[in-house]
């Protein structure tokens, strides 16, 4: 029943958007193995006016967002993600460099913090904005401390722990965030309000002290973000089309691609 409703809610979707839908549903981190699966999925469709990406992730690598948007552009004219519910970090960079994103009212995009593989634990991942605040937090206790011996213990124990090819590793992390931000919000999202380009950048990659911190739909639009909101039939039909599939995929299965099309 599941599958035979999934259907018909994609066939719904792309009735109402008047766009082809891929569905790219996941909460394993987000890398290149999307690539081909996605390659694959465009390839079915051809070259159409408009895709539509109905998006659930909460991030991954940082390269990968940006090659996405640039392999789904090869096959449409209008791109635009839909967010039923969270698209967080690598997933939010993914939508700067759509045309639109369509939200509703518990759609959640995030600040883009790259998240990393921890060096030590097996498919554990960081957000590396982590590490910056490490050294802030020792640099902070150092400068008010009144024990400098005991801060100094302390720091030259964390350090000790530290590899400095990692560091630098992380720290080009968040240089390519910024990077990638700016180009695919120039070339796409607000290629006609360039202005706003800085400051949209500066609030994702900086603005944010939580990795997970919420951002509605309002507050993206504030924000300078090309937001449709969704409501009446649309939202209906996306939420019900979210349901099925957190229902049919529980959090030890990688991800999901579909369309409608080919089912």
């Amino acid at each position: 029943m599941d599958e035979k409703k999934r259907k018909e809610l994609l066939e719904k979707l792309e009735r109402i958007r008047e766009s082809k839908v891929i569905v790219y549903f996941s909460y394993t981190p987000l890398d290149d193995r999307i690539l081909v699966p996605l390659y694959r999925e465009l390839a079915n469709i051809g070259k159409t006016k408009k895709i539509d990406l109905f998006l659930y992730s909460y991030g991954g690598a940082v390269d990968t967002p940006y090659k996405v948007v640039m392999l789904i552009r090869e096959f449409c004219e209008n791109f635009s993600v839909i967010v039923p519910f969270s698209a967080k970090s690598a997933a939010s960079m993914i939508v700067l460099g759509a045309d639109e994103v369509v939200m509703g009212p518990i759609s959640e995009l995030g600040p883009i913090d790259p998240l990393v593989k921890h060096p030590c634990y097996k498919d554990f991942w960081i957000p590396v904005q982590a590490l910056r605040c490490c050294f802030e937090y020792i640099e902070e206790m150092i400068y008010n401390s009144s024990n400098p011996e005991v801060s100094e213990i302390i720091m030259n124990s964390v350090l000790s722990k530290l590899d400095p090819w990692l560091i630098g590793d992380y720290e080009k992390a968040l240089k390519a965030s910024k990077q990638y931000a700016e180009s695919l919000l120039s070339k796409y999202m607000l290629k006609n309000d360039k202005e706003k380009i800085k400051s949209v950048t500066h609030n994702l990659t900086n603005g944010y002290f939580s990795h997970g911190y919420p951002i509605g739909r309002q507050e993206a639009k504030e924000m300078g973000l090309c937001v449709t909101e969704a409501s009446g039939e649309l939202w209906e039909t996306i939420w019900e089309l979210y349901l099925i599939y957190q229902s049919m995929f529980s959090a030890e299965n990688c991800c999901i691609f579909s369309l409608s099309t080919i089912g």
